[in-house]
């Protein structure tokens, strides 16, 4: 037994100098490859991986006044007879008449997107306590996904799965959208408003248009003696777009700490303002539903009832919808702004309609500047060099540098020595040239 037990151990020995020579070797033969492997699994690692999470509710109420209005309606006849998106709608609960009216805004909405992505839509008729008229929400939002214009920023996931082009939530829908069954509902759908009743298809109109990202993520917290921006500390692309009067984005830490009681003052400020690129708004930008005091959920994610009263053609998305009012139509002023975040869009005459894959572009922000213009490059465009240059209207340049934008995405050029004019910003590289619109007032 015991010269069993010594052969059993010389076999081990002889099996343990085995395979370390065996490891040597294959180590000093495949060191090349192996290097090459963890270079690429290194690269890897800093790859932005794609994220989800739940995305958060806007309910809408009811205003009680009559508005005895009905503008830019559509009727059926000039809706697209070849749909440029598919919305799928599941009913639970709802009544016959309430479908029809509900596909109609169904049927506006697909003739205004543009997305290869069915959309999924979960319609649930509720009996809701109070004056709500409905509450609506993406179910969940993306950022890092495949195309992704901007890197850590959050997007819907309808908006996400048009720019990627995938069906990022396979067998889920994509948004949820429950209607008050206790609302004295009007049913028309053409263009007609009826005293004390509230116009189904408008409201749907209106819900839909959050569920597409019409929502921000700015909220107050710690007893409501902060404001605070983001979800998981990452903005909404809506959010992008969200400045006060004096041209300060409220995302912009060097502007408001994250989260503080200055960025809880611009949330009360009734001075914030949505920055489109549609020169048709430029120097009177959409203003944002900010009254003191705040409302939760709809402050922000609506547009100033003010600014834009009933009857106006741009009062779809204000914060309530009144009895006797309709619109069956979006609207340039809200289209640029869903066109803004990323949606590739009809019926713009004044901005350039995106085609089916959304086009890449550098965002420039404020414009119109003053003495500063910050530059922020979409991951599809960054690359190791990249030549930026400022010209004007003739074609001097005024300033030129150079930028590795894989590292530098986001910078900041100096232009407070610049002239009142118009000038473009210029970035070129590898990926292509790409040219922004600038006004100096």
């Amino acid at each position: 037994m015991v010269q069993n037990l010594l052969s059993f151990h010389c076999n081990q020995a002889s099996l343990r100098v085995f395979l370390t020579y065996f490891v040597l070797m294959f180590f000093k033969r495949n060191l090349f490859y192996l290097l090459i492997l963890g270079f690429y699994f290194g690269c890897q690692s800093n790859v932005k991986a794609q994220h989800s999470a739940v995305s958060g509710v806007i309910a809408c109420p009811a205003d009680e006044n009559n508005a005895f209005t009905a503008l830019a309606s559509i009727s059926k006849a000039n809706l697209k007879v070849n749909a440029t998106s598919d919305i799928r709608v599941d009913y639970v609960g709802f009544p016959a008449v309430a479908k029809e009216a509900f596909e109609m805004a169904v049927k506006i909405w697909e003739g205004i997107l543009i997305s290869k992505q069915p959309i999924k839509i979960k319609a649930t008729w509720e009996d809701i306590s109070g004056r709500t008229l409905a509450y609506t929400g993406a179910t969940r939002i993306f950022r890092n996904f495949d195309k992704a214009p901007y890197t850590d920023v959050w997007y819907v996931v309808p908006l996400a799965e048009a720019i990627s082009g995938k069906d990022l939530n396979p067998g889920e829908y994509d948004i949820n959208v429950t209607l008050n069954q206790n609302i004295d509902w009007s049913y028309a759908t053409n263009g007609s408003f009826f005293e004390g009743k509230y116009d189904l298809t408008t409201v749907v109109l209106h819900e839909i248009a959050h569920g597409l990202g019409f929502s921000s993520s700015i909220k107050l917290i710690n007893n409501d003696s902060e404001g605070q921006w983001g979800q998981t500390g990452f903005p909404y692309i809506y959010d992008v777009f969200i400045e006060n009067g004096r041209q300060e984005s409220l995302i912009d830490n060097t502007n408001f700490t994250n989260p503080s009681s200055s960025l809880r003052q611009q949330m009360i400020s009734d001075d914030l303002y949505f920055k489109v690129s549609n020169d048709k708004y430029l120097n009177d930008l959409p203003k944002l539903y900010s009254p003191n005091p705040y409302r939760d959920g709809g402050s922000i994610s609506h547009l100033d009832e003010n600014r834009y009263p009933s009857g106006s053609m741009h009062s779809l998305m204000s914060p309530s919808i009144s009895a006797a009012e309709v619109i069956h139509d979006p609207g340039e002023l809200i289209l640029s702004i869903l066109n803004q975040i990323g949606w590739p869009v009809n019926n713009l005459s004044s901005f350039s309609v995106l085609a089916e894959k959304p086009e890449e572009n550098i965002l420039a922000y404020p414009n119109p500047f003053e003495n500063t213009v910050k530059v922020f490059v979409p991951i599809e465009l960054r690359a190791s060099s990249s030549k930026v240059r400022i010209v004007d209207i003739t074609g001097t340049v005024i300033l030129s540098s150079e930028k590795n934008t894989q590292i530098e995405s986001t910078f900041t050029l100096e232009t407070g020595d610049f002239r009142s004019g118009i000038y473009f910003i210029e970035l070129s590289s590898e990926k292509g040239k790409y040219v922004k619109r600038l006004v100096k007032p």
